[in-house]
């Protein structure tokens, strides 16, 4: 038998939009519940493989029942706004879809289902959040009910029904719902009579009818209470009841669930920027996108052609891989094997430009076969980047498909795709920041990568012995003080044993247990153990964290690390660091700084290393113009002791400790768009002392508060906020009707010109700081980069001058109302430089 699938839509729209974390399109669209929606309609066409396919829709205009009961469905709360809006666009994307919608005024999509699941014969599959749907199933009608969010799936069929539904019957949720109510539909019910009651009556009499029918049968206050209100019960019956036989004109030919789906479904996929599916294969192989069909070049093989035709085009787009070279030159596309010959004609040329994706792997590859690099480059995956931050996370296989191209024409599509990247590169003026500093610094990050850094195997493993020794004696620590052994890397045993043995009540919430950092940092004070706890996460952290996975990088031995930066993953311009992580080596604890210890300089070498000090504080002051916070600067006065003397209001010879740590929070929480609950957590205050500090601050450095409304008011306005290059952020939380999310927005809004800028700072000083290496002949090179730090590996002799270059070129990167400082030092290995 042909297979029906029915879908409730309002109701597992709702539910996705729930089920699915908020997130908009750049534009500020809110698309998680159409996301969500989508992902359960291809799910369920992978499971059930249906014939036919329908989605069913409430209207807004009143329905029988209405008209029946003022009450009905009375209490029901508004569609919050970020859902509301997404009704419309997920109808247009199924009518895209050619997925059939059915819609009615008078009856609601229970209706409408129950009708259709009985209009065809055909097996039919209702999927829906709400339970009303459970009368429906039948021999021919299964549902399946989201029990949570949109993938966990109950099946209800006339096998399981009894089972699952403590022995009633499908059609006694009609009987069950006139005898409880409903609150969700504001159905009434008997009053005074609960579900555990009403199941009883069922068990005993089988039907509502049979109840009234054999009321003589009930004692006391029961039989009062249903005798009283019979019609209410009957009424709460018509109302729980789902017709099955409204008048609907749809023909079963016209609801074929199709194969593949076309363009237009392609360009609202990208619209909603739905990039996971844009890859997916859905799509008719005849029409790409909803552009006109592509013409692509004659193909060839011939290397001897390719090199004739290179030597007369010297700009060629090109596509590399481990075992393949494609490239469209002159007009036409080759394919040829990735030799030397060819790829030393091609990229060891000076005199040509190479326009690819993502040009620093191909460095990478080229070098281990022996090819210097001397081209030009062009890279879309930067100029994505820049322009389309959401693009830059795409593969080259996958731009191709959600452009519409065919991947086996790469270098052809890689051509078009650049020239429409780069002209808007060159509409929101940032050819310079493309030009000037992202490719620039394509080279200096390969040299960094290819060099790499030497670690340690004898200091790792003198660190994991010291750390698992010190994990072990905390671990005994808090056995000893709990007086029991437990798993203490288990919430529920930790918060079990803290509850009941120590007498902590504040870890258990709701019969869970919390054991989260931020929660015992704050119970410290109840119990030495409390400490030990910590004390033992901290050393199991770092011994399996951030020790253990360098030991297969060593065998027991030194080697050499070779890090991959990533150019092109974070909004603000960061740059990150992976295979090893080399970023996230613990800064903040005397203990964790131990690490860098392992990492060491080569023989004969030491490591120099500057890192800003202060430089988003810096920043701050010269966006805001505040003239407080420059002279401070300027006179290279201690900005958070002055912060204190001016928000405290005490000379600055009378500033204490305390209040220069309350003023460094200050003056950093601030630059993060800090509230005054996180104001209070991180100093231990109340949030109307946190509050206070805050107001201070704002009332000494009034241009500071103006800037930070200056950023938010133009981000709402615009869409983006940018650094001092250009580079620009855009914002779509900012206009969500989601309060977190335009507070998150907000503080974005404040802060990624700092931080950004504070990014484009410290590529520029990289970029500078490798040319004045070269150009003074020396054998330095830069290897880390963490944030605002750079570290160079220099010879012992030439320590001294590349510590003045890193110094200089660092401080001098850009032009600010301030002065930018750096703090250089000299050091066997990366914690003595430090």
């Amino acid at each position: 038998m042909d297979k029906l699938v029915l879908i409730d839509g309002n109701s597992l729209l709702n539910r996705a939009f729930y089920a699915t974390p908020v997130f908009t399109t750049s534009k500020g669209m809110p698309t998680n519940a159409i996301f969500g929606f989508i992902k359960l309609l291809f799910k369920i066409r992978a499971d059930v493989k249906p014939e036919y396919l329908i989605v069913a829709f409430d209207m807004k205009a009143p329905t029988f029942r209405h008209d029946m009961y003022d009450g009905y469905k009375a209490t029901r709360k508004s569609m919050p706004d970020d859902l509301a809006v997404q009704v419309a666009p997920l109808k247009s994307l199924l009518a895209a879809m050619k997925i059939a919608v059915y819609q009615q005024e008078g009856i609601e999509a229970d209706d409408i289902l129950g009708t259709l699941s009985t209009k065809f014969n055909v097996h039919s599959y209702i999927y829906t959040g709400d339970r009303d749907a459970y009368q429906l199933v039948d021999d021919k009608t299964d549902v399946y009910y989201t029990k949570r969010g949109v993938s966990d799936l109950v099946k209800l069929d006339v096998n399981n029904f009894a089972e699952l539904n403590e022995g009633l019957k499908p059609s006694q949720i009609v009987d069950l719902k006139a005898l409880m109510g409903d609150k969700s539909d504001n159905i009434p019910g008997v009053p005074g009579v609960g579900e555990k009651t009403a199941r009883d009556l069922l068990e005993r009499y089988g039907t509502l009818s049979n109840v009234f029918e054999n009321l003589s049968e009930i004692k006391g206050t029961l039989r009062a209470k249903l005798s009283a209100n019979k019609e209410l019960a009957e009424l709460s019956y018509t109302l729980a009841t789902i017709k099955r036989d409204c008048d609907i004109d749809l023909e079963l030919e016209k609801c074929v669930l199709p194969d593949k789906y076309d363009g237009e479904t392609r360009k609202l996929f990208t619209e909603f920027e739905f990039k996971s599916l844009l890859t997916q294969n859905i799509f008719y192989d005849d029409e790409k996108s909803s552009k006109t069909k592509v013409e692509y070049p004659e193909k060839s093989d011939d290397a001897q052609e390719f090199l004739e035709v290179l030597k007369d085009n010297k700009r060629v787009c090109a596509v590399l891989s481990e075992n393949k070279f494609t490239a469209f030159v002159g007009g036409k596309i080759y394919e040829l094997g990735a030799e030397f010959g060819v790829l030393n004609a091609v990229y060891g040329d000076e005199k040509n430009t190479v326009i690819t994706h993502d040009f620093k792997p191909q460095m990478h590859f080229l070098a281990e076969n022996g090819v210097e690099v001397r081209c030009g480059f062009e890279d879309i995956a930067l100029v994505n980047y820049l322009c389309d931050y959401d693009s830059a996370s795409l593969t080259l296989k996958d731009l191709c498909t959600v452009n519409g191209y065919d991947y086996a024409f790469c270098a052809y599509a890689v051509d078009r795709m650049y020239e429409c990247a780069y002209a808007k590169l060159v509409k929101e003026d940032m050819v310079s920041l493309y030009g000037d500093v992202e490719k620039p610094l394509v080279k200096v990050l390969f040299e960094m990568e290819r060099r790499g850094v030497l670690l340690s195997g004898e200091v790792l493993e003198e660190l994991l012995q010291k750390f698992n020794k010190l994990a072990e004696e905390y671990q005994n620590k808090v056995y000893e003080g709990c007086g029991t052994t437990f798993n203490i890397n288990s919430p529920a045993q930790l918060g079990k044993v803290l509850n009941e043995k120590l007498g902590i009540a504040e870890v258990k919430k709701k019969d869970k247990f919390t054991t989260a950092a931020e929660v015992l940092e704050k119970l410290v004070d109840k119990s030495p153990v409390v400490a030990d706890v910590l004390k033992y996460r901290f050393y199991q952290k770092v011994s399996g964290t951030y020790l253990e996975p360098y030991r297969s990088l060593t065998d027991g031995k030194n080697g050499v690390v070779h890090t991959t930066y990533n150019q092109t993953g974070t909004t603000t311009g960061r740059l990150s660091s992976a295979n090893p992580n080399l970023q996230n080596i613990p800064i903040r604890d005397d203990e964790g700084k131990t690490l860098r210890k392992m990492f060491v300089a080569r023989e004969g070498n030491v490591f120099v290393d500057a890192d800003y000090s202060q430089i988003e504080l810096r920043l701050l002051a010269h966006f805001s113009g505040c003239k407080e916070l420059i002279a401070a600067y300027n006179a290279g006065e201690d900005i958070h002791s002055v912060t204190a003397s001016q928000v405290f209001g005490v000379e600055l010879s009378e500033v204490t400790p305390r209040m220069r740590r309350a003023a460094k929070a200050v003056n950093f929480g601030i630059i993060y768009g800090i509230s005054e609950y996180g104001l209070s957590k991180n100093l231990n205050v109340g949030t109307a002392t946190a509050k206070e500090y805050i107001n201070r601050y704002f009332e000494t450095y009034s241009e500071v508060k103006e800037y930070m409304q200056k950023n938010v008011d133009f981000a709402k306005e615009h869409g983006f906020v940018s650094t001092l290059t250009g580079r620009r952020r855009f914002i779509p939380e900012i206009k969500s009707s989601n309060f977190n999310l335009r507070q998150f927005g907000e503080r974005a809004a404040m802060n990624m010109p700092l931080q950004g800028t504070s990014a484009d700072i410290i590529k520029i000083a990289m970029i500078n700081v490798r040319k004045a290496l070269k150009n003074a002949g020396l054998k330095a090179e830069l290897i880390l980069q963490v944030h605002d730090e750079l570290v160079i590996e220099a010879p012992i002799g030439e320590s001294k001058k590349t510590a003045e270059i890193l110094k200089y070129e660092m401080e001098n990167a850009v032009k600010l109302n301030v002065p930018l400082t750096v703090e250089v030092h000299v050091g066997k290995d990366w914690y003595e430089a430090k």
